[in-house]
């Protein structure tokens, strides 16, 4: 992780980021306010609060970005107790997500509200950017809707699956760049030049993730292997796999089995070996290097800073941590035997519910 302690100030302003979250977060309802502390307890690691307060400091101003940054914070954790509803998600940043801990019907409400009660509250209904703010929101849901269109969709093009990813994560990191460079009086070749780096950011983040799906550890409390696979959404190292002359046809016949039930406890083992001779995660690996480069390039409009140096290891950070985790031996399914069939035994259980 991108060490944050030098840059003077911060830790105060994602102090003050808490506090406006708390302040836009309130109910009336007893049961909602427990939902709502639940969630604002768990921090998460504040990417993009703190990529806006940066991009607020690109040129040197003296401006607060505070509540703006707990603005986009706070419909970002709303998108994510959605996210958890569709996906069943247990866990969300170390504790129960709120609809393992209060139902599905109760984290729907949870999330309308944070939503709801942000735009009644805040105090930014006037600034150049609000409206961008929906724009965002909206790009986001539609690149939701299209990778769940393109569910079990082998056919899926490497086109449509940046297409979506640009639309369901660089849309938040573009609101939370923009509305920092806004803020600090950025002109609009700056603003539009934060847009471009947000958005290879997002490429980069999300695809990071995309081999994040294909790690193996020993820490058996961990994320399960080949999730998005295996719940039909396929990512960018097996989108490339599938074009494969002699895999291909294989990996393609894997998903068909999974979409209609068939399991195979080697099945795992499987998908990973393809994807890896057919080098979906070196491609990957390939386009994370790509969109790096891009986005160090988009910041060079910006003089030299430190909210700009910190930029730049965040771009750093995602690409080499892409690399050393493809590196590990303990990744990408070459972990022994019998760690591996270990980990098998804790995933049946969630297999079996998609037979």
């Amino acid at each position: 992780m991108v060490n944050m302690g030098d840059v003077p100030g911060l830790a105060a302003e994602l102090q003050m980021v808490d506090a406006h979250m708390k302040h836009l977060c309130q109910s009336k309802s007893e049961s909602m306010q427990k939902m709502l502390d639940w969630v604002l307890e768990a921090k998460g690691k504040q990417i993009r609060p703190v990529l806006t307060l940066l991009c607020a400091r690109l040129k040197g101003k003296n401006v607060d970005a505070t509540e703006i940054a707990a603005v986009i914070e706070i419909c970002h954790t709303a998108s994510l107790i959605h996210d958890d509803i569709i996906d069943e998600a247990d866990i969300r940043r170390g504790q129960l997500s709120v609809q393992k801990k209060f139902g599905k019907e109760m984290a729907v409400y949870a999330g309308d509200f944070m939503i709801f009660s942000t735009i009644r509250r805040t105090g930014l209904k006037n600034k150049p950017w609000y409206g961008f703010l929906f724009d965002k929101l909206e790009t986001m849901c539609d690149g939701e809707v299209s990778q769940f269109d393109n569910r079990y969709n082998t056919e899926i093009t490497e086109e449509k699956y940046i297409e979506n990813i640009i639309g369901k994560t660089s849309a938040m990191f573009g609101i939370a760049c923009g509305a920092g460079a806004y803020e600090g009086k950025c002109d609009e070749r700056e603003v539009l030049a934060i847009e471009q780096f947000a958005e290879k950011f997002g490429l980069l983040f999300q695809l990071r993730d995309d081999l994040l799906d294909f790690a193996v550890t020993n820490d058996l409390s961990g994320k399960t292997i080949h999730n998005d696979f295996w719940s039909g959404y396929y990512t960018l190292p097996v989108i490339y796999s599938f074009s494969h002359v002699r895999n291909g046809s294989k990996l393609k016949q894997i998903a068909r089995n999974i979409k209609e039930g068939l399991y195979h406890e080697l099945a795992d083992k499987r998908i990973t070996e393809l994807i890896r001779d057919s080098d979906g995660f070196r491609y990957t690996l390939m386009k994370i290097d790509q969109y790096a480069g891009e986005a160090r390039k988009n910041l060079d409009v910006f003089p030299n800073s430190v909210p700009k140096q910190k930029l730049l290891e965040f771009v750093d950070d995602i690409q080499l941590s892409a690399h050393k985790m493809t590196a590990d031996p303990c990744y990408l399914g070459t972990i022994s035997e019998e760690d591996y069939d270990k980990k098998r035994k804790m995933e049946i259980s969630c297999t079996k519910s998609w037979r």
